[in-house]
């Protein structure tokens, strides 16, 4: 039989399913009751260790949305919906809004993008 992993532990299999489930006050009192016993394997106080020291975050501005996405999708998709093209939707876009076409193409996706899940999450509700 083939060895198992050094990051394998049974002990820390729930903790773990509990976390990646977002159920991190279930995973703290795995935890703690494990460690209290005495017997908790390396992985499990890993675990630990992880849980109470937080990952530093990363360097530089935090991803945000482009500036009035909403808006600016509303806009191009109403103009191609009255027949602009798409050169000329992104253009007059554009000049409404004041950004470049790169800043309305992104904006646009994300909208797009931001459509498509609402579409998603609400096509099976009643």
């Amino acid at each position: 039989m083939a060895k198992l992993p050094d990051d394998f532990s049974l002990q820390a299999f729930p903790i773990e399913s509990a976390i990646s489930e977002g159920r991190t006050e279930d995973a703290r009192r795995l935890l703690v009751e494990i460690l209290l016993t005495g017997n908790a394997s390396k992985v499990t106080q890993k675990l630990a260790a992880e849980m109470l020291s937080p990952k530093p975050r990363k360097r530089g501005r935090r991803k945000t949305l482009r500036q009035y996405w909403f808006e600016i999708g509303e806009h191009f998709h109403d103009l191609r919906r009255r027949g602009a093209k798409y050169e000329d939707a992104m253009r007059i876009t554009a000049e409404k809004f004041c950004y470049s076409e790169g800043h309305v193409k992104n904006a646009v996706s994300e909208f797009d993008a931001a459509k498509a899940a609402h579409d998603e999450a609400t096509r099976d509700l009643p």
